[in-house]
């Protein structure tokens, strides 16, 4: 047994010890684990960086290809929806205030239909006003689209607006009882309009485009009408577009006069500094 026991220990040395070599092995396997634990927590904890919107710079100025109205079409313009808008209702309104006995009901009801034909039905359907075809005129976006319909009916009802406006502070002021709501009310909508009248005329003197108060906000222009491909030219609305031929007639008798009336001027200027010069040498000759 003796002999048996040195052959099982040949090959080992008395320094060794197994017992510490099977400790370091347990110990180093969990370590070894530990470590992709401690990696899947940094990659779940890390939060996706959002990004910014791009907001997109708002479209601003003129139209490309078109032009400005000049100041003759502007005032075709004004001048043919204010007959269009004003004409029976200006009749009517004097029939009432004379006391005739003339039945007013119908060019009330006339009136409506008028106003409402002209600002609201025709520029839903060819984006401009009667008198906008008489002018040749139109009013553009900045982005080359057609205003929308609110903003003409915002453009075009500026003077019935201020003519109510008008009406309800005269009926309110006249008998005025602050305990009245609805005299109040209307005291105070009255106002409102006849400023809103002001300030529409002061952005339109102040802007180099003649923009008024409700064209800034749309971003609207008037602009001369260039047809394009798609519009409607036939039946009525082909009639509206031949109207435009009478307005350029009074718009080339406008311009003629105009430009009579300054030739006039300088003639005039031209004798002033003759007669000046004259009577500069006589009194030169004199002395």
């Amino acid at each position: 047994m003796g002999l048996l026991d040195k052959a099982g220990n040949v090959g080992t040395t008395p320094d060794e010890k197994p017992k510490a070599v099977a400790k370091a092995v347990a110990k180093a396997a969990p370590k070894a684990v530990a470590k992709p634990k401690a990696a899947v927590k940094t990659t779940v904890s890390a939060k996706p960086v959002k990004a910014k919107k791009v907001r997109t710079p708002r479209t601003t100025g003129l139209p490309e290809g078109y032009e400005l109205a000049s100041k003759i079409n502007r005032a075709i313009c004004w001048w043919i929806n204010i007959a269009v808008n004003f004409s029976a209702l200006t009749v009517a309104l004097v029939l009432t205030a004379s006391n005739t006995g003339t039945i007013t009901t119908y060019l009330y009801i006339l009136s409506i239909l008028l106003i409402f034909l002209n600002v609201i039905v025709i520029p839903a359907k060819t984006g401009r006003t009667i008198g906008h075809f008489v002018s040749r005129t139109k009013f553009m976006t900045a982005n080359g689209e057609k205003a929308s319909v609110f903003h003409s009916i915002l453009a075009n009802t500026v003077g019935l607006f201020t003519l109510i406006g008008f009406i309800l502070v005269l009926i309110n002021m006249s008998d005025f009882d602050p305990k009245n709501y609805f005299s109040v009310a209307g005291l105070v909508i009255g106002i409102i309009f006849i400023v809103l009248w002001f300030v529409n005329r002061n952005f339109k003197k102040n802007s180099d485009m003649d923009q008024g108060l409700y064209d800034l906000m749309f971003r609207a222009y008037l602009v001369k009408h260039i047809p394009v491909e798609g519009e409607v030219s036939t039946g009525i609305w082909g009639r509206l577009e031949n109207a435009g031929e009478w307005g350029d007639k009074i718009a080339s008798r406008r311009e003629e006069n105009i430009k009579k009336s300054a030739e006039k001027a300088a003639v005039k200027a031209a004798k002033a500094e003759e007669d000046a010069k004259k009577a500069s040498t006589d009194s030169s000759k004199n002395k």
